[in-house]
């Protein structure tokens, strides 16, 4: 099984997710489920097969869930002296095309939300900017397009 790189926060993040599902969702649900079976387990009982579809919808949530941590894994430092692109490393890239200039964060695919500035590594422009020096320019092939974009800064 190929492991997924995540950061200590992001991993964080999917663990207290997991245990909030599991601690205080799933009982409301099952609670709901059984008082829905009190009024019998039949066709014409919608109380009760929407109770069962909202276990089954929580169940597949936990299970994926208990997936992705199980194929983590916590990636710590820089390991490169070099101010270089890598995993955790924070950057600042400029649009060549519109000038606009985004800061991001290098993290794994379980953690991405452009949004909010984090790029996953396996996403075209996280593949293009991986490796590469502050001041080089890299053009990418996006679902929007061809983009050309310059690395301005890099923090590890």
């Amino acid at each position: 099984m190929e492991k997924i790189p995540i950061t200590r926060q992001g991993f964080r993040n999917l663990y207290t997710q997991l245990v909030y599902l599991r601690r205080v969702v799933r009982p409301r649900v099952l609670e709901e489920l059984q008082e829905a079976r009190l009024y019998g387990i039949k066709i014409d009982n919608q109380q009760y097969l929407l109770a069962r579809e909202q276990h089954r919808v929580l169940q597949k949530k936990i299970d994926d869930l208990q997936a992705k941590i199980a194929r983590c894994e916590i990636v710590v430092g820089g390991k490169f002296l070099a101010r270089r692109v890598t995993f955790g490393a924070r950057i600042a890239v400029m649009n060549m095309d519109t000038g606009q200039v985004f800061h991001f964060q290098m993290v794994g695919p379980f953690e991405s939300d452009v949004c909010n500035g984090k790029l996953s590594i396996d996403s075209p422009v996280g593949r293009g900017l991986m490796g590469r020096n502050p001041g080089e320019e890299i053009t990418v092939l996006t679902p929007a397009g061809e983009r050309t974009y310059r690395i301005l800064h890099v923090d590890l």
